[in-house]
C-alpha cells in the first residue's frame, strides 16, 4: 500500500498537467493581449494530432507564448538550458512540457528527447537560430537556416510546421504596452521531408516558407519599418 503513494502522486500530476498547461497558455496569452494588438494567421494549418515539428524565427522571449496561445494542443519547446539552472524556472518550464538544450554544442540528449516526443505524437517547437536574432542575423533576412530542423523531422518522419513572428520585440519597450503595439503570428502549410530528400534543398524550402509568411504579413498589414525586429537594447533606447 505504501508503494502506491508515489505512483498515485505521479499519476495525479500527469493527469493535471494538460489542464495546467492550457490554463497557463490562456492566462499568459490574455496578459499579452492587454498590451498588444495581436494578429494570428494560418491557425487552420496546425495539425490536430500526430507528431509535428514547429519551426519559427525568434525575436523575443514572448515568442513561445504567442505561438502556443491559440494552439489547440500543447507545444513542447526546446529551451536553452541556462533557464533550467534556476529552480523555479526549471519547475515552470518542465510543467509546461519544455526540455533543455545546450546551444553551445551538439546536445544529443536534447535530440533524443525531441525524437521521442515527436514519435509519441507530440508537437515539438524549436527556434533554430540558437537565440534571439534580428536584422541580418535573423532567418527573416540574411541569416542562413541550419539543416537541423529538417534532419529532426526527417528522422522522426513528421511534418514541419513553419511559422513567423513579427513585432513581439516591441513588448520590451514599456510604452508599447500603453499604446498596444501590433504583433503578428503566422503559420504556414505543414510539409513532410522524404527519407531520401536532399536536406539542403528541404532547408531552403523551409526558410523560404518562413520568409514568405513574413513578407505576406508585411503586405497584408502594411508593417512599418519601426515594427521590424530589433534588439531589446534598441527598444529600451527608444524610450530613454
Amino acid at each position: 500500500m505504501g508503494e502506491d503513494g508515489p505512483t498515485q502522486k505521479v499519476s495525479l500530476i500527469s493527469a493535471l498537467q494538460p489542464i495546467w498547461y492550457r490554463a497557463a497558455a490562456i492566462a499568459s496569452g490574455c496578459l499579452l493581449q492587454l498590451g498588444a494588438d495581436i494578429h494570428w494567421e494560418g491557425l487552420e494549418h496546425i495539425p490536430e494530432r500526430g507528431g509535428c515539428l514547429l519551426v519559427s524565427n525568434h525575436i523575443s522571449h514572448f515568442d513561445p507564448i504567442l505561438l502556443g496561445a491559440l494552439c489547440s494542443r500543447p507545444v513542447d519547446y526546446m529551451a536553452t538550458e541556462e533557464f533550467f539552472r534556476v529552480p523555479i524556472l526549471r519547475w515552470i518550464l518542465r510543467s509546461v512540457y519544455c526540455f533543455p538544450v545546450d546551444r553551445q554544442r551538439m546536445d544529443r540528449q536534447a535530440v533524443r528527447t525531441a525524437l521521442e516526443r515527436l514519435r509519441a505524437g507530440r508537437m515539438v517547437g524549436i527556434f533554430p537560430e540558437k537565440g534571439i536574432r534580428h536584422g541580418c542575423q535573423s532567418i527573416l533576412f540574411d541569416a542562413k537556416l541550419p539543416d537541423s530542423p529538417v534532419a529532426l523531422a526527417q528522422l522522426a518522419a513528421v511534418p514541419i510546421l513553419p511559422a513567423a513572428v513579427v513585432g513581439s520585440d516591441q513588448l520590451y519597450e514599456p510604452t508599447a504596452w500603453l499604446k498596444r503595439c501590433r504583433v503578428f503570428v503566422a503559420y504556414g502549410e505543414p510539409f513532410y521531408v522524404g527519407k531520401r530528400e536532399d536536406r539542403q534543398k528541404a532547408t531552403w524550402k523551409l526558410q523560404l516558407a518562413i520568409k514568405s509568411l513574413f513578407r505576406e504579413l508585411g503586405r497584408r498589414y502594411r508593417i512599418e519599418e519601426r515594427e521590424y525586429p530589433r534588439s531589446a537594447q534598441e527598444r529600451w533606447a527608444e524610450v530613454c
